[in-house]
């Protein structure tokens, strides 16, 4: 099934049961007043209370908003707030100006990494452009220079596009991932916001097409009334989170504990071959190769070993000589040679050669010779047991490839005839094998899968979100920092009050054109390695 007709359906049950329930309860969608009763202890009857929760649905957005949540946050907000000297309050403040810091060298890091990658992308169109031109004898050879030296160059930021860069079938993990990452990213702004005493408006997610996120809101009056270093400690949080929830990520896995709890659920088979854990619907080894069945060979390459010998063997240019088979002679000599032809047509039957001379060859029926337990094999004619037989092997035009497989408790070999890069891309193959039949392979791929993703986006969250840019963490954070840089006398200090007016007047519009110099530079340099970024997609 395609995404588009997934999508489709998707929505149109989203619709389907908005329908319904507005047409049981019309007021459910309503805009509500205040709060929740703070008698009703039941979080579940809290959340779908219709007077604080609103679902709003157009088109392919739904959002749903609560404040079901904002009595958990007042209390946190209040027990902080009787107990100023709490080791908690002393803890969490200084964790979140910790932040702060982070989110000042976050920053800085962003802004380095997205020039690093303008200028990255932008140094080969240049020295292209600049290159004198090359004689037209020797312009296929520079071409496929070039194109090995781009296509050996590492971006820093490269873009993850399902379908495009990755397999889309990764879609699921990814839009998990990120929805996750918010979640943590807006934890943060919530619980900074407690230190202070700001209250939290609504909490919610949305979906749009195929992409959620989570949000957090605040009032604007409370934030704006708060001193610059406090508001940029609540703006900076979130991304801190993130990078925290980060480094939480990286010591889980430096202990092993994924290790760990894997050992326990699945076994490595790793000395006796590659389990297969995923094929193509459109393969056609698909019937043939059942899920959780084991690769013992490709060919005679055993891939009982833990070197990648998969990869290896599926992707090298040149093969490994295989041992022949002892065939009938007479039968061998007698066939038809047509199959052997540069540009034959479909025929049962295989090219082979023989192994004393490559310009002997044959054509005989491959799958009795190949899959057979009983036949025997061949270094040289001398080694076949009559002197009738002759010690043949496939041609390398026939693209034949023998895997042998373990399956339902026994050894058999399938043949597949096709370039071998097919074989690398259509079926994806594991090393761990469930300890019990009940457990799918699948689990441990998905999460492994999800697992790396997550990593991937909440370190992105972290930089992404403290790029000033127009609704990031990014262009709020500027003008907090630009508010505490560019800040106002002391109120111990004698002024003039019209020279105080017009200085104040002054720093504002500076401060003002400083944010929104940096953020229209950002924005350029953005969409610009955005284009670019794009264009190098293959």
């Amino acid at each position: 099934m395609n995404l588009p007709l997934v999508l489709l359906l998707t929505w149109a049950g989203i619709h389907g049961v908005h329908y319904v329930l507005k047409g049981r309860n019309s007021e459910a969608l309503l805009p509500t007043a205040r709060g929740v009763n703070p008698l009703d202890r039941q979080l579940r009857a809290r959340f779908w209370n219709t007077r604080t929760t609103q679902v709003v649905l157009n088109k392919l957005h739904i959002r749903v908003q609560t404040s079901a949540w904002n009595v958990t946050h007042d209390a946190l907000s209040k027990a902080l707030l009787l107990r100023p000297r709490s080791r908690l309050r002393a803890h969490l403040t200084h964790f979140y100006n910790v932040g702060c810091a982070v989110g000042v060298l976050g920053t800085f890091l962003s802004l380095g990494l997205l020039l690093w990658t303008v200028g990255d992308s932008i140094v080969p169109i240049v020295h292209a452009a600049l290159r004198p031109p090359t004689p037209p004898s020797s312009s296929a050879l520079l071409l496929k220079r070039g194109l090995e030296e781009a296509a050996g160059r590492s971006a820093v930021i490269k873009p993850i596009i399902p379908g495009v860069t990755v397999p889309l079938g990764h879609l699921p993990s990814i839009l998990l991932a990120v929805f996750l990452s918010q979640i943590i990213h807006e934890l943060g702004h919530a619980v900074s916001a407690a230190l202070d005493a700001v209250p939290v408006m609504t909490a919610g997610a949305s979906f749009t097409v195929v992409v959620p996120a989570a949000f957090v809101t605040f009032p604007a009056t409370a934030l704006e009334s708060l001193k610059p270093f406090a508001r940029s400690r609540i703006i900076a949080a979130g991304p801190f989170h993130n990078l925290v929830f980060w480094c939480l990520l990286l010591f889980v896995e430096r202990i092993g504990a994924g290790d760990l709890i894997t050992s326990m659920m699945y076994r490595d088979v790793s000395d006796v071959g590659r389990v297969v854990v995923k094929i193509d619907e459109d393969s056609d080894l698909r019937g043939h190769l059942p899920i959780g069945s084991v690769v013992t060979k490709l060919d005679d390459t055993s891939l009982g070993t833990h070197a990648d010998q998969w990869t290896a063997y599926l992707t090298t240019t040149q093969r490994p000589p295989d041992l022949g088979w002892c065939v009938d002679r007479a039968v061998y000599l007698g066939n038809s040679q047509s199959c052997c032809e540069p540009h034959a047509t479909f025929s049962p039957l295989t090219c082979f050669v023989a192994v004393s001379s490559s310009a002997e060859k044959g054509c005989v029926d491959a799958i009795p010779i190949l899959t057979g337990k009983d036949e025997q094999r061949c270094r040289l004619d001398l080694d076949c047991a009559a002197d009738a037989l002759q010690c043949v092997r496939p041609d390398e035009s026939a693209n034949i490839l023998r895997l042998g497989v373990y399956a339902n408790g026994q050894d058999e070999v399938v043949l597949w005839s096709g370039p071998l890069a097919e074989v690398y891309e259509q079926v994806d193959v594991g090393k761990l094998f469930p300890r019990f039949r009940l457990l799918p392979l699948w689990i441990y791929t998905s999460t492994r899968l999800f697992w790396v993703y997550l990593k991937m986006a909440t370190m992105s969250l972290y930089l992404f979100n403290l790029l000033p840019l127009p609704y990031l963490d990014g262009a709020q954070f500027i003008h907090a920092l630009s508010d505490m840089t560019l800040h106002a006398g002391s109120a111990y200090d004698e002024y003039d009050i019209e020279a105080l007016a017009a200085s104040t007047s002054n720093r504002g519009r500076w401060k003002e054109r400083l944010a929104k110099s940096i953020s229209v530079a950002t924005l350029c340099l953005f969409v610009l390695s955005t284009i670019l970024a794009m264009t190098h997609v293959r």
